[in-house]
């Protein structure tokens, strides 16, 4: 077994920072959000050049990207709100296998329109 972290734990300015703040506590491994890059939770889209900078920084700081969060609100009342975060989970998706992330991790979530 390996333990691992939420790379989201550590809010640093830099995806670089944050790898460091990882491996400066000892972790090889861990739940990826793109929000560490720079881009929303859930982005739009990923470009693949943003693709190969976070594998080439996980690579440098010998890091597993084991999962990716695909949080969204998959049961917010607007149907609209649901169809938008399919889609972009659908873009998560796609760039999991580059980045050699086996998991997308998911909530449920509410039907609270205002709160996941």
């Amino acid at each position: 077994m390996r333990l691992g972290i939420i790379a989201r734990t550590f809010a640093r300015p830099t995806l670089a920072e944050v790898f460091d703040a990882v491996r400066g506590h000892g972790i090889d491994c861990v739940q990826f959000n793109f929000s560490c890059a720079g881009l929303p939770n859930l982005p739009d889209q990923i470009e693949p050049a943003k693709v190969d900078q976070v594998c080439g920084e996980a690579r440098q700081h010998q890091l597993a990207i084991v999962a990716v969060s695909g949080t969204f609100n998959m049961i917010h009342p607007d149907p609209e709100h649901r169809r938008d975060g399919l889609r972009r989970l659908r873009v998560i998706a796609a760039a999991c296998q580059r980045l050699g992330a086996p998991l997308i991790t998911l909530c449920t979530g509410t039907r609270d329109a205002q709160n996941m």
